[in-house]
């Protein structure tokens, strides 16, 4: 390597440090998360191994196999996909599609709901074709699992910013 090639190298890994650049998930602040063991009451949803893998990537949480020796239940209430049409030719046949993956979450702590459910809604759009009909079926599933990957991404770091919800007192009663 020669030395112009190596200057600007070393020119570019140092305005990117400078900058705060980092890949997703080396470097940075992790937030911890509210609680130390976690429960997943996600029955048969096909969330729940994506889920599971990003949670026991945390170093700060344990997974737990029975929901009595959890601190925080995590329960999938709502899971749908959708796939809608995007664009179409002029000989009326599809050019499009889009994709959606919408999942909803509520974490229980101690008994009593923690914080607003959290919902995470992922969109993809795809070309498709006539001719490639079973490649396509098999880019629509590979589709929806990166994008349940990427929903139980975005769930984990939701849960690090989760706030307890707090009831105010009602100002007709008297403490």
């Amino acid at each position: 390597m020669n030395r112009r090639t190596w200057l600007g190298a070393a020119a570019a890994a140092l305005l990117l440090s400078a900058c705060g650049f980092h890949l997703r998930g080396v470097g940075g602040e992790v937030r911890p998360l509210p609680f130390s063991s976690v429960w997943l009451a996600t029955g048969a949803t096909q969330l729940h191994p994506h889920l599971e893998r990003q949670l026991r990537f945390r170093p700060d949480v344990q997974m737990v196999s029975q929901p009595q020796a959890a601190e925080a239940i995590l329960t999938v209430t709502d899971e749908r996909t959708a796939k809608d049409i995007l664009t179409i030719n002029r000989g009326g046949k599809v050019n499009e599609y889009e994709l959606t993956y919408r999942v909803t979450v509520r974490v229980t702590k101690n008994g009593v709901g923690y914080g607003e459910p959290i919902t995470v809604m992922t969109r993809r759009e795809f070309s498709y074709t006539d001719s490639q009909v079973l490649g396509k079926e098999q880019e629509e599933q590979l589709l929806f699992r990166d994008m349940r990957e990427d929903a139980a991404t975005q769930i984990v770091r939701r849960l690090a910013a989760l706030k307890p919800v707090v009831e105010l007192p009602d100002a007709g009663k008297k403490p």
